[in-house]
């Protein structure tokens, strides 16, 4: 009897939403998706205290314990952010965060699913070997409502057929219990009688804007004259939003606000109703450049990085009085480049701006290459395509970069690795090389004599590195240099490597360079081929079984790269 209700129920949500029997297309607990687990039993576990959370996100919960949430619901928790205890993952009904008791996970993500079903289904799909993804969420605690929100996006890979969903909880470790759709992508405009049988589903009335219509909160003519498609009546991705990725903050003010997009349209953001956790139309509709139901623009994908660009994530810094806006370009497997750039606003809306003054809707490469592919003496294999981050604050003032990344080993496994953000003195956040162990940075700087030596010496660049065959790996992972600090404050043993977009080194050539460590702070600056970067110095352990203690150095220049030291 309780299966025959849950289906009943799934049908009428389905038909609520605009994805019912009325054009044909199934309801979503009939359709038998291909399910699927990860890391074995539904595990996250990466061994020696690691987690394999893809696209993380890492909130503290009110008891003070630390939890990490990513795609597929996976979950982990820690009680010091270095050693992590898996607690969910995997598309299934045993998932036992995003699945409440008696239920199953397409009867507990009915409409959602529905959507991307309908979607897959509209361009071919088989019923039985349809996608169900569950993409990148972010919880937070919602104080008016009481509630843990977990906000995730289902999916059709490779497309703007996507829709950003909110479920809530009175537990961070759930069940979430599915609320409500949030914003959707990929729909058009065309009537029933001009479409072709198997696309009559994807018009906007069968979104929630279609609920949100007879509401009121939106007209007829808002609608007719909305400028989401093109001349076909078909979704305009390139200027509008593919809704995945979503990541909720509070601003300066305590409003609430929702960023999310990828390659499809760009990056958005979107004012937030703090008592529902859902859209806030009215300041949409009544503030200048706003779009009325996705929001605004502050990020555009640029044929300079091959259109690329998601998992957004915005941070305000209270001392800096900055929004610092983080983004991934690149693709996410181990030869996509996936990297980090950054930009930052004294606004929480834009303009958002990077170190070279380049404005984040400019249309080329542009962004602060935070982190890109890489190799320290002390690792057992390179880094590959780290990204999707996200930064979380401790109570103590650290501010961190939580991200996933790959690894030069011959397959596509991956894991979560943590590492602390440092402030420079003209107000970019940079990161620190290795893990975060729980290192302080200093308050009073360190001495000539403790600067002085020789080190390892990477440069981020600033273009995506993509390889188009595994036999090309090795061209992508940034040089490592080794370089000497002078007494005299010369710096000596540096080359300039110029590369095109797949970083094939074109040519070599040795520069000069200098360093002045400014007294009693941590502060430094790097003169490189007469660019500076101004960095910090911090002691931390390294990733070697040791954990030696060494002097880091990380710094960013104005041309939009990051460079990282080692003292060997």
């Amino acid at each position: 009897m309780q299966t025959i209700i849950n289906r009943l129920i799934c049908v009428f949500v389905a038909f609520l939403c605009g994805i019912g029997s009325v054009f044909g297309i199934p309801d979503a607990d009939r359709i038998k998706a291909k399910q699927y687990e990860i890391n074995g039993e539904g595990s996250c576990d990466a061994g020696d205290g690691r987690v394999a959370v893809h696209d993380p996100s890492l909130i503290q919960s009110k008891d003070g314990t630390y939890y990490l949430f990513g795609t597929h619901g996976c979950a982990a928790k820690s009680e010091d952010l270095i050693s992590w205890e898996s607690l969910s993952g995997g598309i299934h009904d045993s998932n036992r965060l995003l699945v409440p008791e008696g239920k199953t996970l397409r009867e507990a993500l009915c409409e959602p699913l529905s959507w991307t079903d309908a979607y897959q289904l509209v361009y071919g799909g088989d019923e039985s070997n349809l996608q169900t993804n569950i993409w990148a969420p972010d919880v937070i605690y919602n104080e008016k409502m009481g509630k843990y929100c977990y906000y995730a996006s289902s999916s059709v890979w490779g497309t703007p057929g996507s829709v950003i969903w909110l479920a809530t909880s009175d537990s961070i470790e759930g069940p979430y219990e599915y609320e409500n759709a949030v914003v959707y992508s990929g729909f058009n405009k065309l009537s029933h009688e001009k479409l072709p049988s198997r696309t009559n589903s994807l018009h906007y009335s069968f979104t929630n804007i279609g609920v949100l219509f007879k509401k009121g909160v939106f007209t007829r003519k808002q609608l007719e004259n909305a400028p989401w498609f093109n001349a076909a009546g078909e979704y305009n991705h390139s200027l509008y939003p593919n809704c995945i990725d979503p990541q909720l903050f509070f601003d300066e003010n305590g409003r609430l606000w929702m960023t999310y997009g990828s390659y499809f349209g760009g990056i958005y953001l979107m004012p937030m109703c703090e008592k529902t956790g859902l859209p806030d139309y009215d300041y949409m509709k009544n503030t200048e450049g706003y779009d009325f139901y996705f929001g605004k623009r502050i990020i555009a994908t640029t044929p300079d990085n091959d259109f690329s660009g998601e998992g957004p994530e915005i941070a305000y810094d209270e001392k800096s009085g900055y929004y610092y806006l983080f983004v991934s370009y690149g693709g996410l497997d181990t030869l996509g480049g996936y990297n980090i750039r950054q930009y930052r606003s004294k606004a929480v809306d834009g303009p958002y701006l990077d170190a070279s003054g380049s404005s984040a809707l400019d249309m080329k490469n542009t962004g602060v290459k935070l982190l890109g592919n890489y190799s320290l003496n002390c690792l057992d294999t390179a880094y590959l395509s780290g990204g999707h981050s996200s930064c979380f604050r401790t109570k103590d003032g650290k501010l961190l970069k939580v991200y996933h990344t790959r690894f030069n080993n011959g397959n596509e496994g991956y894991q979560t690795r943590i590492h602390q953000l440092a402030v420079t003195k003209n107000g970019w956040t940079v990161m620190l090389p290795f893990e975060y162990k729980g290192e302080a940075l200093s308050q009073t700087g360190f001495t000539a004599g403790e600067i002085c030596g020789e080190y390892e010496f990477i440069n981020h660049g600033n273009i995506t590195s993509r390889a188009a065959a595994s036999a090309d790996i090795d061209k992508i992972i940034a040089p490592t240099q080794s370089i000497t600090l002078n007494a005299d404050g010369t710096v000596t043993g540096l080359k300039v490597y110029e590369a095109d977009k797949n970083n094939t080194a074109l040519s070599l050539r040795e520069v000069t360079g200098s360093w002045e460590a400014d007294e009693g702070t941590a502060f430094i600056t790097l003169t490189i081929n007469g660019t500076s970067y101004e960095g910090v110095l911090c002691v931390q352990k390294d990733e070697s079984k040791a954990g030696t203690q060494r002097l880091v150095i990380t710094a960013l220049g104005s041309n939009n790269e990051c460079v990282w030291a080692v003292k060997k």
